[in-house]
Order: C-alpha cells, then sequence, then structure tokens
C-alpha cells in the first residue's frame, strides 16, 4: 500500500482546497485526483461510495444556493464542494485519521493542539465501535427503523446512552493518562520520509496554483 507523507499531504489538501475554494472550476483542477485514483484504483468503488453519500448533504446546500443566486453560481459551487471532497477523500482513504494527528506533530503544531485531535479522533473511533454494536444488538432483536413512536425512543435511549458513555470514556481517559504522568505531548513511534509519490502529488498540486497565478 502506497503511503504518503502525512505532513506533505496536509499541505497539499490544504493549499488545493484553498486554490479550489476561491476560484471557478478549471479542467485541470482534475490533474491531481487523476493521479490519486491511479494510485488507490484497487479502492475506487468504495471511495465514489462515500463521495455519493455525502454528495446527499452537498445537493442540499445546492438546492439552498439555487434559490439565492444564479443556476451558474451554485453549479459552480456544487462541483467544487465534490472535487476538494473527492481529493481529501482519496488522499486519505487509508488512513483512520491518525496520520492527521502524525502530520500535525511532523509540522510542529503545538502540542497540546495535536493531543486534543489525538484523543477527539480516539472517541470518535470508540463511540462509532459502540454505535455498530448496538446497532447489531438491535438487528438480532428484530427492531427495524420507522416512523414509529418506539423507533424515535429507541433512537433517543440510544443517543442518550452514548452521551453518557462519552462523558464516561472521556473522564476515566482523563484519569489514566494523569496517572502516567501525561504533560500534553503525545509520543508518536512512525517515522515517515517523503517518497516519489509525494513528489508527484506536490507537482501537481503546485502545477495548479502555478496555472491559477499566471492564467
Amino acid at each position: 500500500m502506497i503511503a504518503f507523507n502525512p505532513a506533505i499531504s496536509l499541505l497539499l489538501a490544504f493549499f488545493y482546497s484553498l486554490v479550489v475554494s476561491f476560484s471557478f472550476f478549471e479542467i485541470y483542477f482534475l490533474l491531481p485526483i487523476i493521479f490519486l485514483l491511479y494510485i488507490k484504483k484497487q479502492n475506487l468503488l468504495d471511495i465514489f461510495k462515500k463521495l455519493l453519500f455525502l454528495n446527499l448533504f452537498i445537493f442540499v446546500l445546492f438546492l439552498v444556493l439555487l434559490f439565492q443566486s444564479t443556476f451558474e453560481d451554485a453549479l459552480n459551487i456544487y462541483i467544487r464542494s465534490n472535487v476538494i471532497i473527492l481529493f481529501n477523500l482519496t488522499l486519505f482513504y487509508s488512513s483512520k485519521g491518525y496520520d492527521i494527528v502524525r502530520g500535525l506533530s511532523m509540522l510542529k503544531f503545538p502540542n497540546m493542539f495535536t493531543a486534543s485531535t489525538y484523543f477527539t479522533l480516539k472517541m470518535i473511533e470508540t463511540l462509532t465501535s459502540d454505535f455498530k454494536n448496538i446497532k447489531t444488538t438491535l438487528r438480532a432483536r428484530g427492531f427495524k427503523a420507522n416512523t414509529s413512536l418506539f423507533a424515535y425512543e429507541t433512537f433517543g435511549n440510544i443517543l442518550g446512552m452514548l452521551f453518557v458513555k462519552s462523558i464516561r470514556k472521556s473522564q476515566a481517559l482523563k484519569e489514566s493518562f494523569e496517572a502516567r504522568g501525561f504533560s500534553g505531548k503525545i509520543y508518536l513511534n512512525d517515522e515517515f520520509n517523503i517518497n516519489k509519490y509525494d513528489y508527484y502529488l506536490g507537482f501537481f498540486v503546485i502545477l495548479i496554483i502555478l496555472l491559477k497565478v499566471i492564467l
């Protein structure tokens, strides 16, 4: 599996998203995405499934903008949003989020900021696992999601349970780290070098920036 340098990935994601966000869509914006999709060609189906799911929210934004501005502006924002999401989704597809923490650490972000990001991702991962277990249990008991009062009460109980669990687990995590002498810094064992794929992706993103400035 091809691994990008986390620090380089964060920087390129930031500059690419920044350029695309404040520009009208240009066809050459797709160059780094085509490169990434080629590298992750074995996961194309999953990547586009996630993009399709996220489009449920983006399309609502498109409809809102359609009533507030012209069709051209709404369509342009819709396309740019998809391009930015597809770029980041493909770039960080193999990451569970912890590469972001490694990237922040390598870029010398404040220790507390890096640690807070780590703990946030850890809690999201834990609560996601708990939610999946609850869903499995409900399916085993024959529960079906519908518009009945019982279903709404069940969902409310689940959210309440997850909220209480998140508070208890965060408190337990805090006490555990304090007992271990945690001083605000997360120590990461992984070491990443800059490989040829980082250079290739960097070349495409820099090319886009240059073309945008020149054209």
